[in-house]
């Protein structure tokens, strides 16, 4: 379970810095949601800062670092609107735009574009060295005992640090839901400077999808599904698309391990946090880990009883992946999928006036392009063979406003308001907490069928 003494993100990171002696570092994120209280009150301390594949910014928190910021996009995706509006708040920043290129939450930046992203940041990073230079951390691979390719790791206050190279130190934080993460530019980054891969529960892509995970209304949303699937003791289950293994963990306990899980992701990033953290909780022996492509599932037919996936169909190929669940599939066995509701109006119970709202709860257009967020998942269970269909929505909701699902969705929603509106949306927030009624609430579509016998 996540540590008892309740900690910042911002206190996790503090006790790391102290711990590798980094005083000021350059940076490389994709979103700033962890780092904007260390921008806000201890801007110094960043000697620079790289965002690759961002999508979302707001310029009035990247503002006490603009004179420092180097921002790399793309020309397509839910970002794009965004960015164009930030951009002329900070004229000092350094930018470039991938050409051809949509950026959504799950897009691999660093492998499909590193050629562009490597000298681009060498050279600003060269010159912000120059202006500022960062500290050099105390632990460098040259202290470890020459195992594991010349790197130093460790963990402090739950995030793990994994050391490559000498020299000035770039710290790099987690992506959201990057499958090859950073790894791909490493070794080039690692020839010039010290580079600090992060990690752990606290952090990108693990935080998020682990904080809402553990929200009781995400969680309310996932009973219902998992409910109608009707799981039976002893049953096996594959997970299609587990990210850092939430709902698995969930599911074994709520199962109170009857039913061996196997869990499969293209992300190995992703499948290396599951694992540990299931190992940290005394789940290893309950829920399997291992690389699998929802396209391209690397089982025989008529595995598994039950074969389920949450939100990741907007991600894929949805026909394909569909066809793999039910190939997979035992005869008599449920395929259930869950997908958000791009099709649907959000809700932000907040006092807001409703010229504010229609811009806050209008659907967020995140879905690949052959991805399945929408009600489309209902006729394709309708003609997919499958029996016994259940076909309904739910709803996922966050009422927690200091938790990371919150303060990831938040910043994007800032860059549509002007200043008058982000100072209502505020004022709205603080009347909302002090009266206990805050809530955010995003739709969700379910679908379960039983496989022909």
């Amino acid at each position: 379970m996540p540590d008892q003494d309740v900690q910042t993100v911002e206190q996790r990171l503090a006790a790391l810095f102290e711990h590798l002696g980094l005083e000021r570092a350059h940076f490389g994120v994709q979103n700033t949601a962890e780092m904007d209280p260390i921008i806000a009150g201890q801007p110094e301390r960043i000697a620079s800062m790289a965002m690759a594949g961002l999508n979302r910014l707001q310029a009035a928190t990247v503002a006490p670092i603009a004179d420092r910021l180097l921002l790399m996009y793309g020309d397509g995706g839910a970002g794009v609107d965004a960015i164009a509006a930030s951009l002329p708040a900070l004229p000092e920043v350094e930018r470039h735009c991938f050409k051809d290129y949509v950026v959504l939450t799950w897009s691999d930046v660093a492998a499909d574009r590193g050629g562009e992203i490597v000298p681009l940041w060498l050279d600003f990073l060269g010159r912000a060295e120059a202006r500022n230079p960062a500290s050099q951390p105390r632990i460098a691979p040259c202290e470890g005992d020459g195992e594991g390719g010349g790197e130093v790791t460790g963990e402090v206050s739950g995030i793990t640090y994994r050391v490559r190279g000498s020299g000035p130190a770039l710290v790099l934080l987690p992506m959201l839901l990057s499958a090859s993460q950073w790894e791909p530019i490493i070794e080039r980054l690692a020839e010039y400077y010290c580079v600090i891969s992060l990690g752990g529960r606290y952090l990108g892509g693990v935080g998020f999808i682990d904080g809402r995970g553990t929200d009781p209304g995400y969680l309310r949303g996932v009973h219902m599904h998992i409910n109608e699937i009707n799981i039976q003791p002893g049953e096996t289950v594959l997970d299609v698309g587990c990210g850092p293994g939430s709902l698995d963990r969930w599911l074994a306990r709520h199962t109170q391990g009857a039913n061996p899980i196997t869990a499969v992701d293209v992300n190995g990033y992703f499948l290396r946090e599951a694992a540990a953290i299931a190992e940290a909780e005394g789940l290893s022996d309950s829920i399997s880990f291992g690389p699998g492509n929802a396209e391209d599932l690397p089982f025989p037919d008529n595995s598994f009883d039950v074969v389920m996936s949450h939100t990741v169909m907007e991600e894929c190929d949805a026909e394909l992946m569909l066809a793999e669940m039910i190939r997979v599939a035992k005869p008599g066995g449920r395929v259930a999928v869950m997908v958000r509701a791009v099709d649907m109006r959000s809700l932000w119970n907040l006092p807001l006036s409703a010229a504010i709202k229609a811009k806050v709860e209008a659907p967020v257009p995140s879905v690949g392009a052959k991805g399945c967020a929408d009600a489309s998942l209902y006729s394709r269970f309708g003609r997919s063979g499958l029996t016994d269909l259940k076909l309904f929505p739910t709803t996922m909701t966050v009422s927690d406003p200091d938790g990371y699902t919150w303060k990831y969705y938040e910043p994007y929603l800032f860059s549509m308001l002007d200043a008058d509106e982000t100072a209502q949306w505020h004022a709205a927030k603080a009347q909302a907490i002090a009266d206990k009624s805050i809530l955010l609430a995003r739709w969700l579509h379910c679908a379960v069928g039983t496989k022909a016998g």
